[in-house]
């Protein structure tokens, strides 16, 4: 029998693929847990935003007052504030000479103690007036005749001269301040300072002014 030329066989038909069974479900704990967990995370990073400190707040320095006489403690040192007087001159004896510093202000010659709960330290101390205006120490003074120079030892007190000009009319209410040298690597790291009260107002200042000594005679190396 003749076939149609019309005739157009149908392929076979492809036998369907297996059904992928569903994936199992997480159980409802855990769904619940990491539902808390993304909460907390969330509130964390709002939290910590809050209390992100700023370059000031990483470099401002704790910083202990105090008056005369008085134990100052930091976490790093001890500090107290033992004499306060006043130079004209400054005469620094070495071995074999004399140096002697001259000012047309007047030198503020302080005395103070200081201690370190652990490790050596050196200590560094500045001026400020009450009016806010900072005074390094003079370099006209030796360093090996000041604190600045000296080790500060764990397990005892030991005292060195801090030197200063100053004008007259910024005594009053001035007071001194003792730190750490800082550390530029190290710009997070937090300072602690003590701030110690000359106790000198207007008619104490001027008191203590006119006695200011010619050739106040410290010892150098």
């Amino acid at each position: 029998m003749a076939v149609s030329s019309d005739f157009v066989p149908h392929p076979a038909s492809a036998s369907p693929s297996p059904t992928q069974p569903p994936p199992p479900r997480r159980p409802a704990w855990r769904r619940i847990v990491s539902a808390v967990a993304g909460v907390a995370l969330a509130i964390g990073a709002v939290y910590a935003q809050t209390y992100v400190m700023t370059v000031n707040d990483k470099t401002a320095p704790l910083t202990v007052s105090g008056g005369m006489r008085e134990e100052l403690r930091t976490d790093h040192f001890s500090a107290r504030l033992e004499r306060v007087e006043f130079a004209r001159s400054i005469r620094v004896k070495k071995t074999y000479s004399t140096d002697e510093a001259t000012t047309d202000q007047i030198f503020l010659v302080v005395k103070v103690g200081a201690t370190s709960p652990r490790r050596p330290i050196k200590l560094v101390p500045h001026l400020v007036t009450a009016g806010g205006l900072r005074f390094a120490a003079t370099d006209k003074v030796d360093e090996n005749a000041t604190i600045t120079a000296k080790w500060i030892q764990p397990g005892w007190w030991r005292s060195g001269l801090c030197f200063f000009e100053i004008p007259p009319d910024e005594v009053a209410g001035a007071r001194v301040v003792v730190s750490e040298p800082v550390n530029s690597l190290y710009d997070d790291q937090y300072i602690p300072e003590v701030s110690m009260d000359l106790g000198l107002d207007e008619a104490k200042a001027s008191e203590a002014m006119s006695a200011a000594k010619d050739g106040y005679e410290v010892s150098g190396i």
